[in-house]
């Protein structure tokens, strides 16, 4: 082999080790997400507000964009958690974080998550205890910040929950109390925007990824758009 070759050789190894490298740090970093996500969900079982506002970044682009309304930045997660402190110590909100399927942007510098929600709550009121299950679907973003994965933004939705009585209620049923201005909680940044179609039966959630087998961008968006046409007869 000569000089040529040999450096030919070399470079093709480099680039092999390279390309090794960058799909180890992907592959690390999706787990870091995984963990974090779990966590999350841990956390707010028992609303354990610290642990659970550590979770997100600093950035002033954080979000929680939820069915109630949106608030923003880090001061925005913890007024929306603040008024779960006083919530009794034998409260319960178990919401599982199952079926993750994460994606990590080309600059390796964000991320994008989704992940089926899925528990129970308890809520003791006196001598009775409120039962419920909730479900539910969160599209996540995650930043990475000096070399730590954190939450940037979750939206969610509810596609149908469970009664205290075992009945399956649509998002119109589940969502009715808050398109009716009686969340109790902190206002939010931004208000309700009632033309959402996450509070219509049938909406698909927008995937984030395209489909695993043959590249293409999903069918939710032609579907989500013959139901907010059919919202309009």
């Amino acid at each position: 082999m000569n000089s040529k070759e040999l450096e030919a050789k070399l470079e093709t190894l480099e680039k092999q080790v390279k390309a090794q490298e960058k799909e180890l740090t992907t592959l690390k970093d999706i787990e870091a997400i995984k963990k974090l996500q779990k966590a999350y969900g841990y956390y707010v079982e028992h609303m354990m507000y610290q642990e659970i506002v550590d979770c997100f970044s600093d950035s002033p682009d954080v979000r929680l964009n939820w069915l109630e309304g949106q608030w923003l930045g880090k001061e925005g997660v913890k007024k929306y958690f603040a008024f779960m402190q006083k919530a009794p110590p034998t409260f319960q909100h178990q919401v599982m974080q199952i079926a993750g399927i994460v994606d990590i942007d080309p600059d390796g510098k964000m991320a994008s998550g989704r992940w089926y929600a899925f528990g129970g709550i308890f809520i003791p009121m006196g001598e009775n205890i409120r039962r419920s299950f909730v479900t539910g679907i969160y599209e996540n973003r995650y930043i990475k910040e000096n070399g730590i994965w954190k939450i940037l933004s979750i939206k969610w939705v509810i596609p149908y929950g469970v009664s205290v009585a075992g009945e399956w209620r649509m998002p119109e049923d589940v969502n009715r109390p808050y398109l009716a201005g009686q969340w109790r909680g902190p206002a939010p940044d931004i208000p309700i925007d009632r033309e959402d179609l996450r509070y219509v039966s049938g909406y698909v959630f927008p995937f984030h990824y395209n489909h695993p087998v043959t590249g293409k961008p999903t069918s939710e968006n032609e579907r989500n758009a013959r139901l907010k046409e059919g919202m309009k007869k």
